[in-house]
Formats: structure tokens, C-alpha cells, sequence
């Protein structure tokens, strides 16, 4: 019967026999507990992608209504200017005018609203940071905060590490910018 030798290593406790490497189980379990850590955070990041997802589809369909509804009240003010028919068309005309502006604005409104609630949600800051900015200040802050917090959040959102990154609650996009110039300048 042949001879079988292990080597045993002190540092991690492991042996060795011939090829073969033995582990302490304390060790098994320390891993496989990290990567079911790890596979919960994939899995609540994919969630949250799909919910992102589903928010730029709802932006982008309330987009396109706006600019549909901006559209007819162009074709109908330029059609009432050169109308040379009878005053019941004008009137009728003006009526459809006044339905289409009242749809564009209703949804610019929910555009505008949507746009808030994606920030709010994607990038938890409060939403009385956003409550008074139209869709061009909205614009503007949303790309303060990929520069600062990166797309999709990060750290800093989460009230994280990142060279001491204070709560981003009551920030401007300016102040934002301006923490995000100090942090590169580093």
C-alpha cells in the first residue's frame, strides 16, 4: 500500500494531500454567506433598473404627447391665419385651438410631475428640492447629480463613504457641481 503525505499551511489552515487542497468548513460557509450577500444586492439592483426603465418609458410617452399636442396647435394657429372661410369654421377652429392647448399643457404638467418623481425615486433626494424647477432646471439638476452620485446612485445617495460626502438633502445643483469639481481636483 502506497504512502499517502499532505502538507499542512499554518496561515490558513488548510492541507494538502498530493493535489488536493482541504479547507476549514468555517471557511466554506464565510464564502458562500458573501456571495448570497451578493447575489440579494444583484438582484434588488436589477429590480431597480427595471423600475427606472419603466419610468423613462413613461416620461418618453408623456414627451411625445406634448410635442404631438404642441404640433396641433401650431397646424391650427397657422390654419385660423390663413383661413379665409366662413366665421362658424373660425369659431370652430378657434374652439379646437383652445382643446389642444389646454391638452398640451395638461401634458406638459404631467410631464413635468413624471420627471420629478424619477428624480426623486432614481436618485433619493427629497422632493422639495425639486417641487419648484421647471423641466430646464430639472435638466440641469439631474446632470449635477450623475456627476456627483454617478446614473443610477451611489454611495453618496445612500449616506456612504466617498471622501466624506455629507447628505446631499437641500443641495443646489450648483453646490453639487461644485462638490463634484472637489472631489476630481483630489
Amino acid at each position: 500500500m502506497a504512502e499517502v503525505t499532505g502538507v499542512a499551511d499554518e496561515k490558513d489552515g488548510s492541507i494538502t494531500v498530493g493535489e488536493v487542497k482541504y479547507v476549514k468548513e468555517s471557511d466554506l460557509l464565510a464564502i458562500k454567506g458573501s456571495r448570497d450577500s451578493l447575489q440579494d444586492k444583484l438582484t434588488a439592483a436589477e429590480a431597480l433598473g427595471v423600475k427606472v426603465t419603466e419610468a423613462d418609458t413613461k416620461v418618453a410617452v408623456a414627451n411625445q404627447e406634448r410635442l404631438k399636442a404642441e404640433a396641433k396647435v401650431e397646424s391650427l394657429t397657422e390654419e385660423i391665419k390663413t383661413h379665409t372661410g366662413t366665421t362658424e369654421q373660425l369659431k370652430q377652429l378657434q374652439a379646437e385651438l383652445v382643446t389642444a392647448q389646454e391638452a398640451g399643457k395638461s401634458s406638459a404638467t404631467e410631464l413635468l410631475e413624471l420627471r420629478r418623481t424619477f428624480i426623486v425615486s432614481n436618485y433619493k433626494v427629497p422632493p422639495d428640492t425639486v417641487k419648484d424647477k421647471d423641466l430646464a432646471g430639472l435638466a440641469v439638476f439631474e446632470e449635477a447629480l450623475k456627476a456627483v452620485i454617478g446614473a443610477h446612485g451611489g454611495n453618496y445617495a445612500f449616506g456612504g463613504g466617498g471622501g466624506g460626502a455629507g447628505s446631499l438633502e437641500g443641495k443646489t445643483p450648483h453646490e453639487l457641481a461644485k462638490m463634484w469639481y472637489e472631489q476630481q481636483k483630489k
